[in-house]
């Protein structure tokens, strides 16, 4: 599948779902913007993420250029790019966690025509802090995804400051590779590795 296949599918995927377009913002920040560069899909979306209302509402879809300086010592590796672009969906406090998650899950079976055998989800497995995430826990257990419960890998930041949480990711493994055993509620792994 091409690239340009890709971002069509994903966009009108969300489209469909109530989702406005909305355009990317450049590599370079405005100025007064704590970064250097453009780090993540929701960067140039912060104030909304953290109230402001968006002149497109509260279900957005984009396609953000990206040049990820957080992780460059991993940059190479079969995971880590240095530029990319970064295909997000925002709710800005229209549905939560569970929704995004069974949409994701619609995309990658439906949209792209993946085998939900090969997926594999992760969920926040919670602290003394923050309580385990049950609902996407739930969710991904509900389709028969594999589920790995991790601390560090599934809590979710803007830097030291600004928006931040537990979050879920899924994966698609390769054929041929080993994809981990499900874990049982209640405990947790301090790492993951596979194909994202």
């Amino acid at each position: 599948m091409k690239t340009e296949q890709i971002v069509r599918t994903f966009v009108e995927y969300f489209e469909e779902r109530g989702h406005r377009r909305i355009t990317g913002s450049t590599l370079l920040p405005p100025p007064g913007d704590p970064v250097l560069f453009t780090t993540s899909g929701m960067h140039p979306l912060t104030p909304y993420l953290e109230g402001r209302p968006h002149p497109l509402g509260r279900r957005l879809v984009d396609v953000q250029r990206c040049l990820r300086t957080t992780d460059l010592d991993e940059v190479g590796d079969a995971t880590h790019l240095t530029v990319f672009e970064m295909l997000g969906t925002w709710s800005l406090g229209d549905y939560e966690g569970p929704r995004s998650l069974d949409w994701g899950y619609g995309l990658l079976t439906e949209g792209f025509g993946i085998d939900p055998g090969l997926l594999h989800a992760t969920v926040y497995s919670g602290d003394g802090r923050t309580e385990r995430d049950d609902a996407s826990l739930e969710l991904w257990q509900d389709r028969g995804v594999p589920v790995e419960l991790t601390l560090q890998d599934n809590w979710w930041s803007n830097g030291p400051t600004g928006p931040c949480g537990p979050d879920s990711e899924i994966f698609l493994w390769e054929r041929g590779t080993p994809r981990p055993a499900p874990r049982r509620p209640g405990t947790t792994a301090g790492s993951r590795s596979g194909t994202t």
